[in-house]
């Protein structure tokens, strides 16, 4: 019976100093895909895809020659997660509303726009064939 090598979590400095290398020479790979290099790199290392994600977010990298903050694309990096989420929200609540306004306040029957003159038909009797 063999023994497992031991896994080891790397300080942030080593840990920091290898994602910095493998996103240098490959600007465009994702977090998962970094992760990925970072394990196959030190297989011993134990870390995880969050722990690479917060360092990549840290990271200053050069975008079109000009030093930006954050490796990690963001929609909208000065939201946070609820004030994103809010957004979107708005915008969708907008949106229904545009479309309830454009059908005179009917809202849309079985995904059809109501005053279409499109119907669903829906198949009846036994379906099991």
């Amino acid at each position: 019976r063999t023994m497992a090598t031991a896994s080891v979590a790397p300080e942030f400095e080593e840990l920091k100093a290898v994602v910095k290398a493998i996103k240098d020479a490959n600007p465009d790979m994702g977090i998962g895909k970094v992760h990925k290099a970072v394990k196959e790199q030190n297989p011993t290392w134990q870390c995880s895809e969050d722990r690479v994600k917060k360092i990549l977010s840290e990271m200053v990298v050069m975008v079109n020659g000009k030093p930006k903050q954050g490796a990690v694309n963001k929609s909208d990096p000065k939201l946070s997660a609820h004030e994103l989420a809010k957004k979107k929200t708005e915008e969708a609540l907008k949106k229904k509303r545009e479309a309830l306004k454009a059908n005179k306040g009917k809202p849309a029957v079985d995904g059809n726009a109501a005053g279409t003159g499109v119907e669903s038909i829906r198949p009846t009797g036994d379906m099991s064939w």
